[in-house]
C-alpha cells in the first residue's frame, strides 16, 4: 500500500492474516508440522519418542474407553482443528462426542470436546497460553497439558466460559474425566 505524507510516496507494508485456503496452499500435502496462529504460519518440529509414547498410551486407553461406550471419536495429530479464520491448530489427542460428531469435516470445524497438549521443550509459554486462551474462547469443554519431565498432568474446564484449573495429578493419581464419565486410567499408565 502506498501512502503520500508531505507530498513523498511512502510504500507501507500491510501484513496480510492468512486463511485456512492460505495455509493450505502454503503447507505442503499431509504435513502435520504447520499451524496457523492469528493468521500467521508457525512451523512445529516434530515430537520426540517421549512425546509419542505418552500420546500412544493415553490414545489407547481413551480410544478404547470412547469405541466400547459408543461416546465419540477420538482423533490425533496430525489433525487441523479450525477455530477461526485465521487460527488452525492441530492439538495433540482430540475427543467430539456423538452429539458434536458432524464437525469432523475434511477438518475438525470447531471445538472439540477434549483436548490433550503434550508439552514438549519446543513449546513456548506464549504458545501455550495462546492455545488456552483459543480453546478457551472456541468452547472446549475439558483440556489437559500433558508435562512429561514432571510426569503431571493439568486437567481445566470450562466453567463460566473459563478453562479454570481444577486439578494438577502426579504419578501416583488417577486420570478421570468431566468430558468422558467413569473414564479411569491410573498416571503410572501414561508415562510408562
Amino acid at each position: 500500500m502506498t501512502l503520500v505524507i508531505e507530498g513523498k510516496k511512502v510504500r507501507i507494508s500491510k501484513t496480510k492474516l492468512l486463511t485456512y485456503e492460505d495455509y493450505k496452499r502454503l503447507t505442503p500435502p499431509d504435513n502435520g508440522n504447520y499451524e496457523l496462529h492469528q493468521g500467521k504460519l508457525v512451523f512445529m518440529a516434530s515430537p520426540l519418542a517421549p512425546h509419542q509414547i505418552v500420546s500412544d498410551n493415553l490414545h489407547t486407553y481413551i480410544s478404547y474407553f470412547v469405541k466400547q461406550n459408543k461416546l465419540g471419536r477420538l482423533l490425533a495429530a496430525p489433525m487441523d482443528v479450525r477455530f477461526t479464520p485465521h487460527d488452525i491448530v492441530q492439538p495433540d489427542l482430540l475427543f467430539i462426542s456423538q452429539e458434536r460428531i458432524s464437525i469432523i469435516q475434511k477438518i475438525i470445524e470447531g471445538a472439540p470436546d477434549l483436548v490433550v497438549e503434550i508439552k514438549s521443550s519446543s513449546n513456548t509459554s506464549a504458545e501455550l497460553k495462546f492455545k488456552k486462551y483459543l480453546y478457551e474462547m472456541g468452547g472446549v469443554r475439558e483440556y489437559w497439558l500433558v508435562n512429561i519431565e514432571a510426569k503431571t498432568i493439568r486437567q481445566y474446564e470450562l466453567i463460566d466460559e473459563e478453562l479454570q484449573l481444577q486439578r494438577v495429578l502426579k504419578i501416583t493419581d488417577t486420570l478421570r474425566s468431566s468430558v468422558l464419565p467413569n473414564f479411569e486410567m491410573q498416571m503410572a499408565s501414561v508415562f510408562e
